[in-house]
Formats: C-alpha cells, structure tokens, sequence
C-alpha cells in the first residue's frame, strides 16, 4: 500500500500484509483498520531528509469493525456491536450505548433496548452511527434530524427507509439510504406489529424485526441470507469521511447463499416445511415419471413420502431455532432486551482467478444443473432484484449550505435533510465527505464532485464554490472512476487505468501520483492494479491489488460506459413510456419493452458490481455473473432482443417515435453516430433501444480468452441475427400485403414462405382459381379468394406424396397436410420448389413443438384444437395427445355449454376411461366406447342420485346399482340388478326407504314382472307373481304373529279369490276371500281345527330360482376370460385374458392414480405353474394362496366378480332383514359358490369337480380338497353380518330363553355351578382339596378365552379349530390333577366343556351352530371335528332344557 500527506508521500516502514479498511488520525497518529479486524497505529515522522515515514504497531486482542476520531478522541467498534470512546492510547474512556425506549404494540410494558452498531461516522458537526438493522442513530447539534444532545438518539426521519452509509464533515452530513420494501410473506405484518426487542413476544416474532438487516435482505425460507436486499459494494473501505455501501453477501451457490451467520437461526419455519416439500417432492418427479415409461408397476413410495419427510425436517429445523433463540437470548446478556444475534463477519480472502476455474464455471452453467424453467426464473427474479437494490438508492444532505456543500444547487438554508435528485436512483456505490466539500462514485464509473472549491479541490476551472454535484471528466475519455475520496482541501480518485490523481490544496493542477504506464506491464499483457482509496482529514492511503489482464480491465470499462447509456436511456425513453396511457394494439408490447429493458439493465448492474469486487480481490473470476449465470444472463437477452424483433416486426419504432421526442442529452451519447443535420427520431429510438445487441460479440470474446469451452454467447449470436433477419422480412410483408393480411397481424409472428414469392398451389385447383398459400411461425394461412382459412402448425401432419411412375410430371411435386378436420394436397412446379416448401413446413412444425433437434415431427404429439364443423365435438376445444391428425391418448374436451370430458380418445372418439361433466345433469366417470358409455362406470346426478354399473350405447345395460335420493328425503330408494338399455330388467333387488318395502324378483321395463318376494318394515313376507308392478295371482302373505295366507292376490295386502288362511293357533279357514288385509276381509269359507303349524306348502317355490339370479356378473365375467357355454374352455387362452385384465387395469389405475395398485396385485400377474393336472400338498397350498390373492384384489378377475356378488349378496339380505329370508340366503350363497367354484376350475382344472373330493396324503393324514375347503374361507366373511343376522332372527325365541339361562348361572361361584353341572368330584372335593384346584385358580379362564374366539372367526372350519383348541387347553388342567396318565372320557368332559361354554358366555350360541351346521365340509362330520362340534351343541341344548335358577 501506498500513504500520502496531502501530496507528500510517506514511507511505510512496516508492511502489514492485509488490505486496509478505514484509516483515522489524531494529529499525526495514524490508525489503520484491516479486513481481518485488526488494528495498527504509528505515529508519522520525518527524518533528517525532511521524508515523512511511520512505524505501525500491532494492537493485541482488540477485533474491530469500524473506527472514527474528533479531536483527541478514537471511536471504536467492536465485533460484538459496541461502541466505545477512547483516548488517543487506546484506553477506554466509556462506552457508548443506543438504548431505545420500547413500548410493545401487544400492550406490554415498556423496555429498553440496546442496539448493535455497525459502523459509526464522527466530526466536529457531530457523530452519526448505524446499527446492524439499518436504523441511523445521532448525538451532537444536528438540528435538521432532530438532533440535540451527546445521547445517542435515534433519527426519526429515516423510519422507513433502510441507511448504507453516513458521513460527516464539518458543519454537514451525507447519508445513502434506500426504501424499505414491504416483505410479502405472511409473516411480515406480524414481525412489523410485534417486534422482537419486547422478550414476550419473542415467540410471535420469532427474532425477525421489521428494521432488521435480514428482513431486508433475501433469506431462503431456512433463515439463511442469500444476498442483502440493499448490499452493493463491500470493495471500498470507508475511511474517516468517506463510505461505501457495503455488499456483506454476494451471489454464489446454487441457492445463492454464500457466508452465513454464524449464529443464524432458521426464521421462518413454516415457509421451511413448504421449501422442503417442493424441493424434495421435484427430486423425486423425475425418477418416477422415468419408472411409469419402464414398467408397469411403478413405485411411488418416494412421492407419496415427500411430505412426511418435510415434516420431520421441518420438526428439527423448529426444535434448534427454538434452541439457538434460547440460547442467544443468554449470551447477548444479562438484559431480556439485549436479545440480538451476533453477526460474526468471517475475514475475506483473495480468491484465485485461474482460467481452470472460468471454465469451470461455464461448464457447469445453470442450465446443465437440470433446473425447471420455474427455477431458472426464480435465479433471474432473484439477480434483477440485487441490481434494482444497488441501482436505486438516495442521496441525502443536511446541514450548513454556505459552501453548497448540501449539492442541491442553492445556498438556501434547509431546515430538513434534502435529497439530492440528480444522484438518486443511478447506482451510487459510495460517499466521501471532507472539510467542507463532498464526492460520490457511481457503479458506472462517474464520480461527482461538490462543495467549497478555494483550493480546486473541486474543479480547476475557477476556485467559486460548487452548490451542485459537478460530474468528473478526464483527460481520457475512455477513462472511468474506481475509487474516489475527499481529504482537507483536496480530492484524490483512482481511475479504471490505475492512475490516482491528486487536485486540491498544494497544486493548481491535478496530478498523477501514480501513473501506471506500459512499462510497468510485464510480457503477458498484465497490468499492476489498485484497489481502493482511504482519507483521513490530510492523509491517503492506496490499497495494491494484484496484477489483472489488460482485457479485463478494458471489458469492465466498456461494461460500465454501456451502463452509462442504458442509464440515460432508461431515463428518458423506457420511464417516459412507462407513463403513456397507451391505448393501442401494440401497448402490451411496449409494456414487455419497458419490463424486459429494465431486468436488462438491473443484471448489467448486478453483472458490473461482480465485475469490480473481482477487480477489487474480493470474488474469483469464476464468481463474476456473466461466468457465473452464463445460462440466466443469456436468458435475459433473449427475453429483450425478442421483444426489439417483434417491435422490428411491427414497425413499432415508428409507434413510439410518434410518443416521444429523443432528447439532445441521448444525442450526445453517440455524437459520432448523430450529427446536427441527420437527427431523426425513430431512428435514433431504433438505435438506442438495440444498442445491447452490439454488446454480444464482446461476451463472446472475453469468455473465448479466458477459456476455450463453446460458449452459449456464441450460439446466441446466431439466433439473434437469424431472428432479426426473420423479422425485417415480416416487416416488409406487412407494408405489402395491405388490408388483407391485416388481422393476422401479430409481434411475435413470422414470415417463413409466401407462395407469391415461392410458389405452390393446390392440387386440382380451377384455373381461374386463387390460392394463396402463407407460412408463419405459427400459423399456415390459405386464401381461397378472401376467404382465409387458419391451421395452427402444432395440428399439421406432413407427408411427402409417393411418386407413381404412371403419373403426371406435375403429380410427382405434391405435398400432403392432414388437419383435424381438414386435409390439403400442395403441388410445386418444380421438385426444388417442393423440398423448399417441405422442408420449411417441417422446420416450422418442429419448432412449434419445440423439437427442433428432431429429424421429423413426430406423429404423435400433444396439443389442441377448436372444432368449428358439425358433429359431436361441434364448437368444442380439445386439448391432448393426437396421432396423425386424431384424437388420440390422454385428452381434455371443453363444450361452450360447459360439458367436459377428460379421459382416453381412440381415432377421433371417446374410448377407453374417462370422465365427463355435464351441467345440471351430472357427472359419469367409467368406460367409453365410440363417444358413448359402454362398459363400467359410475354416473353421479346433479341431484345426488348415483349409478354405479354397466353401459351399452349410453345407458345402463347389465348389472347396475342405482340410489335415488337419502333417508332424509321425500324419495329414497335403491336398486341393484340386471339392466336392459336403461331400465330394470331380469333380476333384481330394490329397497324403498320411503314406502318401507323391499323387492326380491324379477323385473321387466322398469316394473316388478314374474315371481318375486315383498318384505316390508311391518314384518309381512310376500311371495309370489308381480305384473305390471303389481302382486297378483297366486301368492302367499306370511305375518310376523305368524299367521299366513295362500291364495289369489290382487295386490300387496289385497286378498281376491281362493285361498287357505291359517291362524297363529294353527286353525285354518279355507275358502274365498276378498278384501284389504288391514280393513276386513270378507270369508267365504270352512274352518278346521288343528294345532299343527307349518309354512305355507308353496313356500320357496314361487320366487325367483337361484339359478336366474346375478346371471349379469357371471356373464361379463365369462367374457372377460373367454368362457362360452358351448364350448370346453381353454385353460391358456383363458390365462392370456387374465393377463390382458390385469394390464388394462394397471394402465387404468395409474392413470386415477391409484396409489395401492402395486400392492393389489401382489404378484397376480405371475401365472402359478400348478393346478393344471393332478394336485400334490404343495401344488394345492400354492394354488390356494393364489386364489386368496386374486378374490381380494379388486383388479383381477375373479375378485372384481367376487366383490358385485358380496355387494350383490349384502344389498339383498342387509338392512330390511326378514327370517324367512334365511333359507333363500342359504340356497342362494350355495348356488353363488357353486359358480364361482365352475369359474376357478377353468383357470386350474387340475381340482376336482363340484361335489367330488379329492384327498391326498401329507404328513401322516389324509386331506380333503373340495370346494367347501377352498371358497368357504374367502366368501363367508365378505358375507357373514347379513347372513348371521338371518339366523340371529331366526333363532330369536331360543336364543332369549339361552341368554336368560347364562345370566342366572352365572350368578353362581364356580364351585356351586360345577356340582350343579355334574362335574365329577375327582375334578374337585373342596375349594382347599388340591393344590392346583381349578375352582380356586380359575385353571380354565384360558379354555374359557379360547371358546369366546369364536365370535371372531367367519368360516365353519375357522370355528371349528376354536373348539378343538378349547379342549386342548382344558386338558392339561386335568393331567395336573388326575395324572399324566389321563385321557378324556365324554363322561368326564361333557359337564367341564358344558361348564366352559357357560363362563364363556358367548352370545348368539345357537345362530354359530346352525351357520356351523349348514356351511361345514360333510367330510368332517365324522372326524374329531365333528364329534367336537355335536358336543358343543349338546351343550346348547342342554342349556335351553335345563332350568334357568339353581336351588
């Protein structure tokens, strides 16, 4: 580094190593503070040459942040945010606070806050410090900020707005500060009205205050900063009286975050959760869709846990935010209001700069980390952001003007800060303030001088005073600022050249204290570089820098004067736009203009501020935005050079140059361009506004000299000539094509071919015939006279017509174009006029679809189309896959009415699934054939109505459900059966909610016909032939006292003719009758007496046969195998369809997103080798887990068929159930399994037939194979709750004389019920009698547990099991105590199994008996099974007969 007294150089005896950042004096004693925190003083002397020099000297254990002096005082900050003032040793005279009187918004009482400083600014005007949440505090006589005593208070005046940098001279002060912008998460309002500094609402806030440097800066939704909102520089160093706006954080990692608090907490917790999700939810998309192409069963377990694992992360990111805000709440200090984190700047180093790195860089560019488009956007939003940050920022002043030292261009006294206009909002990176003048330097290069000029410090001009910023102008015109400061009576800057220049007190003329010229640079073209300056009342310091590349430096001026004009023409071309009312078509284009200019010029800030922190050391080369977002850079351009080709296109220049006249300041820009005499306005808007575009080959060369990868500027530059070309010619078709072409008018299209210029016709064209053929980039244009039809080049199929060899010369040149609903066939003079128009038809289609790398367009592609002819689709909009001009694959229809449909398309129609919605009608989702419903679906009514069922031709045909209405309303009904092109017809079942009847028969065209059963809600049971809706003929009516009758009906309740009436007494009258049942009956008759009681001798025979029932589900269910009754089916062919169903439905399921479909199948699409011969153990057990498998998945087969049948089943004996049902229940369950067995043996005919068994031997013991073995198990508990509760109404006398029995026995002690029992009394004499008596240790409480399992169990063989199991555990009980010796006799163990049956107290005992009984395998009944199962039945008996109450 280099030190001068005014312009007297000081010799440095003592390097220290590490740049400088603030320098201050006291007199002659110099203090320098470094970029690591350090601190070094000396005293500055001459020798006896009169040469001044200085010694420095290392101050141990002090790390500080800011440093300033008055008088014979030092002000220092430290790390931790305090300020401190000390003597000219360094002792610590006290310590300074910025306490804040606090009253909390939620009521609390009032604190006192303590304020971390950040950097501080101190003169003889009075002493300025900024705190590290932006705030501007005071002490001193500053009355224009309210400022009125040497307690720190704090300026109200700049509430609102967030301050860089102060600076104080002698009777006046300068600040750079921005607007606050509002923060739009949801949390801001809340950080605003409850901040953090009250420690009861620590929790609500949590620790983010609204004036906070974080809430002004981009934090990740973790908490951590990416980039200060308003950070710009951290180049300079600011020295007593002159600032910078610091850039703490810049732009480097994929997330742009770069150096991190250290201890940072994470914020905003919620908004974590949600960031989590998203990232890791797009991780995993990309890997799924790869598996739904490659296989059949994809895994979806990554996506469906995204979520959860958000959660968990978001769970821990919350615990350790509330663990640091505890834990920074202690070490802050003993004071609750301290509670502020530490903001622990880490030491920069110098990167490197290799050219290994810049390649790096560039390879691995935004685009090649396979971020969306959203992501990308995001990285640009986030880059635009920064550059408005550092670009719009405002000048204000406050203090005395007798010198125009405020530069507001008067010496009027103010009696309030001003801001100073001409240098707000153009990029001022810094401030320097000295005496009684001042200077700024912007991002651009320029720098601004004002205030007293006695000595030329200001201009050389003349030594008047100067009361407004006068800009700078070197010698050189290509020549920029990079540094500047203010010193007593003089100014010192740094040019982009490294030359510093030194004007003011000591010389009149400005001079080079340096002059960095060619001889200085070494053979490799390298130029020795400076970085910053440092002032100190009469003292300069220069910072050295490393030797950098003569190009880059000649790159970053270029770049900064390119600034300079965008700057301008933002000012006065895209602001004064911006404030047109613009009403015309091309408004919205102007409006993209005005935006896409602006991100322009925000990246070049931004790209400039990388490209001087990298001049300055602080970031590598690879770091510099153009390097560093090469893809997001380009993107930018891209956006803005479309938007000038589409004004090119639209002669929009002359549009705008009728808005706005370019000023005389723009001219003088580019006075070498201009000249007085050749002045015109579109022109020169032309210019200005593509100006940009000349600074493309500038990239390209300067990334080609650092690095020799292709870079994408390179590529760019051919798209954007080919585009500008392409939109001079549609320019010109536009001015000659007139009125006609007019309304196809638009920006962003382009001519391709005109068939006046290139021409084609249409083949068979009349010869006094017009075509007109126009190829856009979007559109294909054909004129038949006026009339224009329109084809959309996404919807065009292309095909080169075959040659024949016996066809004409003009045939052989034909083009073929298939449309939706068009088809057109070009034909070309020559054959080069052909590949011309094919081939441009092809590129333009291609691009469309955004395959340009392709060979050709693909026949099958996605997009949409309005059809305008009649048909179905009429005026309707699809949007989806097509394959050759059709509808087909996944696609979308809207109606204009409103009607929609989203499902498969298969040649121009609906088929396969889908889902349509109709207004006011309803909403089907199922099977589509040939635009009609046909095969499964569901339709849902618009009033709530639902079917759910079989279609054929749009109307329910097949098994079918259907609800009409809800208990609550005045219709409630549903219906399950068979359908016949909409109506009910065949078999069917419907329950009436409202009349409180439920029908079992057959049907015809929507009306009860043949032989049927009527239940109501009263308990009456009808039976027999329906007509016409309704009961007529012979019947039988069966009431719930019993009584009954059989005879002719002429509707429910409405004896008419000939019948039998028997009495509950079982006395008969026979003979006619006529009359309503519940209004008297008139009798014509004989009476008998009898007592006998039996059914009507018609019952079961007049209603609907078994073998007429469900015959719909069995039907399709044969044609999806491929059984037909008349023909022995083949095993293999009946596989292969199975296989076919399996696939259709996975394809169907994932397209509904069916998360549990790969777990349904379960391997069901493996085809077991067994069962097709003859059975082993083995084979059999395979056999029978594939059928478990294949009934409990609702995608094959079999369990689709199993599931109708069980909801089929439940719907008919559920809900209004009868006891007279139960026989119907049970014949028809049998008849059920019956089918489904003939089903199975089709896929392994290997079992044997219904009726027969097989056994085969295993383990020392016979098996049975028969159906009851191998369906029972899988259909009764898909069955059980309405079939037991037929048998629980069946038994419901019994079983109340049962229950009453159980409760009244088991009153008793166990000792009092096993004598009453009989129990043999070698089981038990006395309670005491034996050690292990089981009266006292209830040794039979785990037999007992054992029997109640039971009532868990579904199938008889499952139940069975459960009673052997019983006696097994009562066994060893009567080992213990008769002996090992022991074996069970019927008389020893009928009173102990009778006695657990009664502790066990199983409900509905005798109901487990009958279902028992009437579903058990006949080969068991003689085994052990068997004989355990008579014994629990004896035991019911024996229950029923024996006396209720024990003497």
């Amino acid at each position: 580094m280099n030190l001068w007294v005014l312009n007297e150089n000081v010799e440095i005896r003592r390097e220290i190593g590490e740049s400088v950042i603030k320098i201050s004096n006291i007199g002659n004693h110099l203090f320098l503070l470094t970029i690591n925190n350090n601190l070094y003083h000396g005293v500055v002397e001459k020798n006896e040459h009169r040469q001044a020099y200085i010694d420095l000297e290392y101050v141990r254990d002090l790390k500080l942040v800011d440093i300033d002096s008055c008088k014979e005082f030092l002000f220092t900050v430290n790390k931790d945010g305090s300020l401190f003032k000390c003597r000219e040793t360094l002792e610590v005279v006290n310590e300074i606070e910025l306490v804040e009187e606090y009253l909390c918004a939620r009521g609390h009482n009032a604190t006192k806050c303590k304020q971390k400083v950040q950097s501080i600014a101190v003169g003889e005007y009075g002493k300025l410090f900024i705190t590290d949440s932006g705030q501007l505090w005071g002490s001193g006589y500053m009355p224009q900020i309210g400022i009125n005593s040497e307690q720190p208070k704090r300026v109200h005046f700049f509430i609102g707005r967030f301050v860089f940098s102060v600076n104080v001279g002698n009777d006046f002060a300068i600040a750079i500060v921005s607007k606050q912008a509002k923060n739009d998460d949801a949390d801001s309002d809340e950080e605003e009205n409850f901040p953090p500094n009250c420690p009861k609402c620590l929790s609500a806030s949590q620790l983010t205050s609204p004036g906070s440097l974080n809430s002004m800066s981009e934090v990740c939704p973790l908490g951590v900063k990416v980039l200060g909102s308003y950070d710009i520089e951290t180049t300079s160093t600011s020295s007593k009286n002159d600032s910078s706006v610091s850039s703490n954080e810049k732009l480097n990692d994929e997330n742009f975050d770069t150096k991190v608090e250290k201890n940072i907490i994470f914020r905003n917790t919620e908004a974590a959760k949600e960031f989590l999700t998203r990232q890791i939810s797009r991780m995993s998309s990309a890997g799924e869709e790869y598996l739904v192409e490659c296989t059949e069963k994809p895994t979806r377990i990554l996506k469906e846990n995204m979520t959860n694992v958000a959660s968990f992360v978001y769970e821990g990111v919350k615990t350790v935010g509330d663990k640091v805000v505890t834990l920074s709440r202690h070490v802050s200090g003993s004071s609750d209001c301290n509670s502020v984190i530490e903001n622990n700047d880490e030491s920069r180093i110098h990167k490197s700069n290799s050219k290994d790195e810049v390649i790096l860089s560039v390879s691995q560019c935004t685009s090649e980390r396979d971020l969306s488009e959203h992501e990308l956007q995001g990285r640009i939003n986030f880059i635009v952001k920064t550059g408005s940050n550092l670009l719009n920022c405002e000048v204000w002043t406050w203090g005395n003007i007798l010198h125009g030292q405020l530069g507001i261009g008067d010496i009027i006294k103010r009696e309030r800060p001003m801001i100073i206009t001409k240098l707000s909002n153009i990029g001022v990176k810094k401030a320097s303030v000295q005496s009684f003048h001042a200077a700024v330097l912007t991002l651009d290069g320029r720098a601004f001088i004002w205030g007293q000029n006695d000595h030329n410090q200001v201009t050389a001009e003349n030594n008047s005073d100067q009361s407004s910023p006068k800009l700078y102008s070197s010698p050189n015109q290509n020549e920029r600022v990079k540094d500047i400061v203010c010193g007593e009576h003089f100014t010192t800057l740094l040019t982009n050249r490294h030359n510093v220049v030194y004007f003011g007190k000591g010389t009149r003329n400005s001079f080079n204290f340096h002059n960095n010229n060619d001889e200085n640079n070494d053979a490799e073209n390298k130029v020795n570089c400076f970085t910053n300056l440092l002032s100190s009342k009469q003292y300069t310091l220069l910072n050295n820098g490393r030797c950098e590349d003569d190009n880059i430096l000649e790159f970053i001026n270029q770049e900064q004067k390119m600034l300079e004009e965008m700057l301008a023409v933002h000012l006065h071309i895209i602001k004064p736009l911006q404030k047109k009312n613009i009403t015309s078509s091309i408004a919205s284009l102007l409006e993209t203009l005005c935006r896409t200019y602006s991100d322009l010029l925000y990246f070049w800030v931004a790209n400039i501020q990388s490209l001087i922190e990298y001049s300055n050391g602080l970031i590598s080369m690879g770091e510099i935005i153009i390097f560093k977002y090469q893809e997001e850079h380009v993107h930018v351009y891209k956006k803005y050079l479309d938007t000038i080709h589409n004004i090119i296109s639209v002669n929009g220049f002359a549009n705008i140059s009728k808005l706005l006249e370019v000023p005389a300041a723009l001219y003088k820009l580019k006075s070498d361009v201009f000249t007085k005499k050749e002045k015109n306005n579109e022109e020169a808007i032309s210019t200005f506004l593509s100006t940009p575009a000349a600074r493309l080959d500038h990239y390209t060369a300067i990334i080609q000299h650092l690095c020799t990868e292709k870079n994408k500027w390179a590529d760019f530059i051919a798209y954007y000539e080919s585009n500008k070309k392409q939109a001079e010619l549609t320019n010109a078709f536009w001015v000659n094509g007139g009125k006609q072409v007019e309304f196809l008018k638009s920006p962003d299209r382009r001519l391709i071919k005109d068939s006046h210029k290139d021409p084609i016709n249409l083949l068979g064209a009349g010869r006094f015939s017009s075509h007109w053929f126009i190829l856009f980039n979007d559109l294909f244009v054909h004129f038949n006279g006026s009339t224009a039809s329109q084809f959309q080049l996404p919807m065009i199929w292309i095909e080169p017509v075959q040659q024949d060899e016996n066809s004409q010369q003009q045939q052989q040149h034909q083009i073929s174009l298939k449309m939706p609903e068009d088809s057109l066939t070009l034909v070309a003079t020559e054959a080069e006029g052909k590949i011309e128009w094919y081939r441009a038809l092809q590129h333009a289609v291609l691009n469309c679809l955004n395959k340009r790398e392709a060979l050709q367009p693909p026949m099958v592609r996605s997009g949409s189309h309005t059809f305008v002819k009649a048909g179905f689709f009429k005026d309707a909009t699809y949007t989806g896959r097509w394959s050759q001009a059709k509808m087909h694959g996944y696609g979308q229809v809207e109606w204009p009415d409103g009607k929609t449909y989203a499902g498969q398309f298969c040649n121009n129609q609906l088929n396969g699934y889908g889902e349509m919605t109709i207004p006011n009608i309803g909403c089907y989702e199922g099977q589509w054939k040939e635009n009609q419903k046909n095969g499964l679906g569901c339709l849902k009514y618009s009033n709530s109505d639902i079917y759910q069922g079989h279609f054929k031709d749009g109307q329910p045909h097949g098994h079918g459900f259907l609800r009409k209405g809800n208990f609550m309303a005045s219709r409630a009904s549903f219906y399950i059966g068979d359908w016949v092109s909409g109506s009910k017809s065949g078999y069917g079942v419907m329950d009436d909610i409202v009349a409180g009847e439920k029908y079992i028969g057959s049907w015809s065209d929507n009306k009860k016909e043949g032989q049927g059963i009527i239940v109501t809600s009263d308990g009456v049971y009808y039976e027999g032939n329906f007509h016409q809706d309704v009961f007529t003929g012979h019947g039988i009516m069966i009431l719930e006292d019993n009584t009954h009758y059989e005879g002719e009906f002429k509707g429910t309740g409405f004896l008419n003719g000939k019948g039998v009436l028997t009495l509950p007494s079982g006395h008969t009258v026979e003979g006619s009758m006529t009359g309503a049942w519940n209004e008297g009956i008139k009798i014509n008759g004989t009476f008998a007496r009898t007592l006998e009681q039996k059914l009507p001798k018609s019952f079961e025979t007049l209603c609907t046969p078994v073998h007429l029932k469900w015959k719909a589900l069995f039907k399709h269910c044969n044609q999806v195998l491929g059984i037909q009754e008349s023909k022995t089916p083949e095993t293999q062919k009946i596989w292969q369809n199975v296989a076919v169903y399996l696939s259709n439905a996975s394809s169907l399921k994932r397209k509904k997103s069916d998360r549990k479909f790969p777990n349904s199948l379960n391997h069901l699409d493996i085809i077991p080798p067994y069962g097709m011969d003859k059975l082993n153990m083995d084979n059999y057990q395979i056999v029978k887990n594939y059928l478990t498998k294949a009934f409990e998945s609702p995608y094959h087969p079999l369990g689709s068929l199993l599931n109708d049948l069980s909801e089929a089943y439940n719907t008919t004996y559920g809900g209004r159930a009868h006891p007279l049902l139960l026989k119907h229940a049970i014949t028809e369950l049998i008849f059920i399994t019956r089918r489904l067995y003939e089903v199975v043996r089709t896929l392994f005919p290997g079992l044997p037939a219904y009726g027969l068994d097989i056994y085969i031997e295993a383990d020392d013991r016979d098996y049975v194979i028969n159906y009851q073995a191998l369906l029972y198990p899988i259909i009764l508990p898909k069955v059980h709750h309405p079939l037991f509760t037929l048998f629980t109404l069946n038994n419901e006398e019994q079983e109340r004389q049962y229950k009453r029995t159980l409760v009244e026995w088991n009153k008793q002690s166990d000792y009092t019920l096993m004598a009453f029992l009989s129990v043999d009394q070698k089981f038990f004499k006395t309670e005491d009698s034996f050690p292990h008596s089981p009266i006292k240790n209830q040794v039979f409480l785990e037999a007992i547990e054992t029997l109640q399992q039971i009532k868990s169990t579904f199938s008889p063989t499952d139940k069975l099991l459960v009673i052997i199991q019983t006696v097994e555990k009562m066994k060893p009980v009567a080992q213990d105590i008769l002996g090992k010796s022991y074996i069970w006799n019927m008389d020893d163990l009928f009173p102990l199994f009778l006695y657990v049956v009664v502790r066990s107290r199983i409900p509905d005992l005798g109901s487990e008996l009958d279902f028992v009984e009437n579903f058990m395998d006949p080969s068991l009944e003689s085994g052990e099974m068997g004989i355990m199962f008579i014994t629990l039945k004896a035991c019911y008996q024996q229950i029923l007969k024996e006396k209720s109450y024990i003497v």
